[in-house]
């Protein structure tokens, strides 16, 4: 059975699609990798599904079901009446918080709430979603084309079983959280074999992720896409009581889960952004603007936000598997992006073995929908996964097609992992360009900038001249996986950059451009000579040289641009950067030094 999962709404961000061929995942794709725009927000993923489908070898009509990772069903009167009923419990017949509301003018009304509700109704039914999938269909050069049946599944169920299905598990406990998907925010299920049965669900307005993308724009950033820099920032911050005291105030989290105080987020008047009530600069003072210098206080804000993000994620993560009564763990949902958070729940103990889908995030949902239809129709999809090289590759012959047409200089070797170790530990900034692109957000030695880890001012040169990118942002770091006890305090193998671990004291000089100084932490991926033999060789190659089985890795691409899919797009990166080499394939493009 062919199964093309979709995800895709307006106003979204990260469209994507992907195929089940029979039950096996042979291709996912993000639009914004061939659209080229930063998570194509309200993209249809008509690219994506042409892409899908040639690496399936098949056309549209070998797909039997079109599977959606939103419930378009539920968009008919029962949501705004639903956005009626969250009003009526939040506002009217909730205890007032007398000391802060009496000195606050704001106040939204029922119709507020019923205006959003039909604004939904607009977007999200059935009759809209299937007019754009056709119209999409079009745009992939599909004229005409009868649309297989479509099959909308909930948004936290299709998190929940990419999470489940792909992570090997028997059994586990599966938390989701992200901002939100139709009326959910967090939900637990319990996975056995092949059922996911829903245990809990914690629902709008109580969000960690707007809780979280509130205080991304309070600081100065784009929210749902600026998160990682607040996570990047807190370490600079400390504990400050007056911050931790609004913060407790704003986000309540307990044995049982948490509650999000909506008038600081989700109601109230709105004079400085979308996602934080003029409350907010009650209690803590005007946001940053986006050009403004980051304070310590900022900085202090960032620590009190991400404590609070840390403290939720164990309090949800003990509950989940305690409802379930399993020692494994599942998380998925934008919020399982938190690798800072996701380092402090495996620290915990809480949990033996944690898996966290790499594809966290809305992208995600395409999997995981594709998945439930799957499973709903006999096909059995799970399985253990070890990589996600899902995406576009190509050929030698391809490349050189391209370097060709573009007139590019370049030579061609055999000891392409040798060569490229080589010029690494000379102090090389690398562009790698190898086999199927990576899934995901992070760069995973498919598509990724590489630079020597032992150097203390790589980290300012790669920010400064290659990402255009504040110079505290830290890099991640990739290592063989035979030597990850060496380096990392208590690690296990994490092949997908999701958890950041404490750096063994006496090997951080050996990685200390790629390691968040203030903390010690890095954010690792393990590297499998098994899953990219190439990736594998090249570090090695460096560990011969060098002493260190590690490089610094960071995304191919710069600072707001997806990670690069093509050679084109690759060549448009290193010779607008300051990436010295780039080596794609066998072929390596060297810039010629200026003369005088």
């Amino acid at each position: 059975m062919n199964i093309l999962g979709l995800i895709y709404h307006e106003g979204s961000t990260h469209p994507s699609a992907c195929l089940l061929k029979n039950g096996k995942l042979v291709s996912f794709i993000e639009e914004e990798r061939l659209v080229r725009a930063k998570q194509a927000n309200n993209y249809f993923p008509s690219k994506a599904i042409s892409h899908c489908l040639k690496e399936g070898h098949i056309v549209l009509d070998d797909v039997d079901y079109i599977a959606f990772g939103w419930d378009s069903n539920l968009y008919t009167f029962q949501h705004p009446l639903n956005q009626v009923r969250i009003f009526l419990k939040e506002r009217l017949y909730k205890k007032s918080r007398h000391k802060i509301k009496k000195t606050f003018n704001g106040r939204p009304n029922m119709g507020s709430a019923l205006i959003s509700g039909f604004k939904e109704i607009l977007i999200y039914n059935p009759k809209n979603i299937m007019q754009k999938l056709t119209i999409g269909l079009n745009n992939a050069g599909f004229i005409n084309a009868k649309v297989p049946p479509v099959l909308f599944v909930k948004h936290h169920l299709a998190h929940a079983a990419s999470a489940f299905y792909c992570s090997g598990f028997d059994e586990a406990a599966v938390l989701t959280f992200d901002g939100h998907g139709e009326e959910n925010t967090t939900t637990i299920y319990k996975g056995s074999g092949k059922e996911l049965t829903l245990l809990k669900e914690i629902n709008i307005p109580h969000s960690l992720g707007w809780f979280y993308s509130a205080f991304t724009e309070y600081l100065g950033w784009s929210p749902n896409e600026g998160e990682v820099k607040l996570m990047g920032l807190a370490p600079y911050g400390s504990y400050d009581a007056g911050i931790k005291k609004i913060m407790d105030e704003i986000l309540t989290v307990s044995d049982d889960g948490f509650t999000l105080d909506s008038d600081y987020i989700f109601f109230n008047k709105r004079s400085y952004g979308e996602f934080f009530s003029d409350l907010v600069i009650e209690r803590l003072g005007p946001p940053r603007g986006k050009n403004e210098a980051i304070t310590e206080r900022h900085k202090d804000i960032a620590f009190a936000v991400q404590a609070k993000m840390e403290e939720a994620g164990i309090a949800l993560s003990r509950l989940a598997l305690k409802l379930t009564g399993s020692k494994n763990l599942c998380l998925s949902g934008g919020v399982a992006l938190n690798c800072k958070m996701n380092g402090v729940i495996h620290k915990s103990g809480i949990a033996d073995n944690i898996f966290i889908q790499p594809v966290s995030y809305d992208a995600g949902a395409s999997i995981g929908a594709a998945m439930i239809a799957a499973m709903q129709r006999g096909d059995d999809c799970r399985f253990k996964m070890e990589h996600v090289y899902l995406g576009a590759a190509y050929s030698n012959d391809e490349i050189k097609a391209i370097l060709d047409l573009n007139k590019i200089s370049y030579s061609y070797r055999e000891d392409i992992a040798a060569y490229g170790a080589k010029l690494l530990s000379e102090g090389k900034i690398l562009g790698w360009f190898q086999n199927r692109m990576e899934a995901g957000a992070r760069a995973l030695g498919g598509r990724s900038i590489l630079a020597d880890p032992r150097d203390p001012a790589m980290k300012d040169k790669v920010n400064d001249n290659v990402k255009f990118r504040e110079n505290w942002r830290p890099f991640a770091l990739s290592i063989l996986e035979e030597n990850i006890t060496e380096y990392l305090e208590k690690p296990v193998i994490t092949p997908f950059m999701t958890m950041a671990f404490d750096v063994v004291k006496d090997k951080i000089k050996d990685i200390q451009s790629a390691i968040h100084h203030v903390d010690n932490t890095t954010r690792p991926q393990s590297v499998s000579r098994k899953t990219n033999t190439i990736y594998w060789e090249l570090i090695n190659e460096f560990r011969k040289l060098t002493g260190v089985p590690a490089v610094l890795n960071t995304s191919f691409n710069i600072k707001g641009e997806p990670i690069v899919c093509s050679p084109s797009d690759a060549l448009r990166c290193f010779y607008g950067t300051g990436i010295d080499v780039l080596i794609m394939g066998n072929f390596v493009i060297e810039k010629r030094p200026l003369s005088c």
